[in-house]
C-alpha cells in the first residue's frame, strides 16, 4: 500500500469515505505515499492511516494482525497485494523458507487467517465483506509448488544468467500460492456458512512502480539480469489502470449482487493498452486444482505451528 497498486486502491477507497490502513514495512515511505494520496483527494474523504506490517516473517505478520485487532472492531475489506519478485535463493527467509514464497504467500496467510474472525463478524453486521488476493498471470510460470526446495538455500544463486529462469519459476510458484490461498479460503468460508465474505484473486496487469527484477542478481556488476528482466516485463499499463481490477473486486456492488467468490479476475485492455473493464477468467488445470490448494493450506498451517514453537 505504500506505493503502486496499493496506493491507488487506497485513494479510491478513501475518496468513498472509507477508513483505510496502509499496511507496510516501510513507515517513512508509507507516510510519504499517504501524504501524496491525500493531496489528490477532495475535502470530504475518509481517513488514511499507516499500519506496520512485515510480511517477510511469520512473527512480523502475526504481530501486525494482532495489533490491528486491538485498533478496530470491524474490517470490511482486505486487499492483499504486497509482494516481492525475482529474488535469488542464496539465502532463506527468517523462518527458513524461499523468500518470495515467504513474503508473497506465508506472510499473507498468517495476516489473513488471524484477522479472519474480525472479517467474519463484520460480514454478519454489514452483509458484505471482501478479501482480495493480488496474484499475477505469472502463476503460469509455475509447474507446481516444489515443497522440497522451499527450505533449501542455493549458495551463489543469482550469479549466473542461468539463475534467471529458476527465479521466474519460483516467482510463478508464489503467485500460484496466492491463487490457492484465495480458492481455499473462499471454500472454507462457504463451508462454514460465511457466504457474505467474498474472497477472490486477480491479475492486475503489467505496470511500472514495482520492484520487479530487483532481486539481487549479482553477475556482471549486479545489474545485468535485473535490467533484462525489467526490459522483458516493460510496463504496458499505467499504475492507475493496473489497480482497477483489485479495486473492483474490493468495492464494486456487483461482486455482492452476483455472488462472486473464489474466482480469478483479469483486466481487459484496449489495443492501446488502456483499461476497458475486468472479468473472470478460467484458470489453468494446475491453477484450479482444489486438492493442491488444500495441501498448501495444511503446509502453511504447519509452517506457522513450527514458527510458534520457536
Amino acid at each position: 500500500g505504500a506505493a503502486g497498486l496499493g496506493l491507488e486502491t487506497t485513494k479510491y477507497l478513501a475518496q468513498r469515505n472509507c477508513k483505510v490502513y496502509v499496511a507496510s514495512r516501510n513507515r517513512e515511505k508509507s507516510l510519504k505515499g499517504i501524504a501524496q494520496a491525500e493531496a489528490t483527494l477532495d475535502d470530504r474523504h475518509g481517513t488514511i492511516r499507516f499500519h506496520q506490517l512485515d510480511l517477510s516473517s511469520i512473527e512480523g505478520a502475526r504481530q501486525s494482525a494482532e495489533a490491528f485487532k486491538k485498533l478496530e472492531d470491524r474490517l470490511d475489506i482486505v486487499v492483499a497485494n504486497a509482494g516481492v519478485s525475482m529474488l535469488n535463493q542464496s539465502e532463506l527467509s527468517q523462518d527458513g523458507y524461499e523468500r518470495m514464497f515467504a513474503t508473497n504467500h506465508l506472510g499473507h496467510f498468517v495476516f489473513l487467517t488471524i484477522l479472519l474472525d474480525l472479517v467474519k463478524r463484520t460480514s454478519r453486521i454489514s452483509g458484505d465483506a471482501r478479501i482480495v488476493v493480488t496474484s499475477s498471470i505469472g502463476y503460469q510460470f509455475a509447474t507446481g509448488i516444489d515443497y522440497s526446495s522451499l527450505t533449501h538455500a542455493r549458495p551463489g544463486d543469482g550469479g549466473s544468467m542461468w539463475d534467471v529462469k529458476p527465479a521466474f519459476v519460483r516467482y510463478g510458484s508464489s503467485k500460484l500460492a496466492n491463487i490457492y490461498l484465495a480458492i481455499e479460503l473462499n471454500r472454507r468460508l462457504r463451508e462454514d456458512g460465511y457466504t457474505n465474505v467474498r474472497c477472490n484473486c486477480c491479475h492486475p496487469g503489467f505496470a511500472g512502480a514495482t520492484a520487479l527484477g530487483q532481486g539481487g542478481f549479482r553477475a556482471w556488476g549486479g545489474t545485468w539480469a535485473e535490467s533484462i528482466i525489467r526490459l522483458l516485463m516493460k510496463p504496458l499499463n499505467t499504475v492507475e489502470d493496473a489497480s482497477k481490477t483489485q479495486t473492483y473486486l474490493a468495492a464494486s456492488p456487483c461482486i455482492r449482487e452476483q455472488e462472486v467468490g473464489g474466482q480469478y479476475w483479469v483486466p481487459v485492455w484496449s489495443w492501446t493498452q488502456r483499461y476497458i473493464r475486468c472479468q473472470a477468467e478460467g484458470l489453468t488445470k494446475l491453477g484450479e486444482d482444489e486438492e493442491e490448494a488444500k495441501k498448501l493450506w495444511v503446509f502453511s498451517e504447519q509452517a506457522v505451528e513450527r514458527a510458534n514453537r520457536g
